[in-house]
């Protein structure tokens, strides 16, 4: 078994051929192989990123991965101007229903993301603060 220890300290970002031909050659894989694990796990935390199904994702040995709320917002605008395009309509056809209704769930998915940051703010705010108080308290004591 080997153990792999990273030094955070001069970590260089490496394409992901070099990876998985390192990997490979040090667990007398083969290249594709590696490769092909590799790229699942890419497209996996890729999707995942994309999806906006949460706030923050964390992955082993990597860190904390947070939405940027200035990109959502500017979706969230994108989107609730497409919708306002449908508001003209009296009776979609079922095509345009669809495309509504998706727009409608894409612009709810975006609010709540929007809301979610607002709470995780808050809480590192509040964090903050108590950080804070406890320590003027404790200089206060001593």
């Amino acid at each position: 078994m080997f153990c792999w220890t990273i030094n955070f300290l001069q970590l260089r970002p490496i394409k992901r051929k070099q990876l998985s031909e390192k990997v490979a050659e040090r667990l007398n894989l083969s290249s594709e192989t590696v490769d092909e694990i590799i790229q699942c796990y890419y497209n996996a935390v890729q999707k995942k990123l994309s999806g906006l199904s949460h706030s923050q994702i964390t992955l082993d040995g990597l860190g904390t991965f947070y939405v940027k709320r200035s990109k959502l917002e500017e979706k969230l605008n994108i989107y609730q101007q497409a919708l306002k395009k449908f508001e003209d309509i009296k009776e979609p056809t079922l095509s345009e229903y669809a495309s509504l209704k998706a727009l409608k769930d894409d612009v709810n998915m975006f609010e709540n993301m929007v809301n979610e940051l607002d709470l995780l703010n808050e809480k590192k705010k509040n964090k903050q603060e108590e950080k804070t108080l406890y320590k003027n308290s404790k200089h206060e004591s001593d």
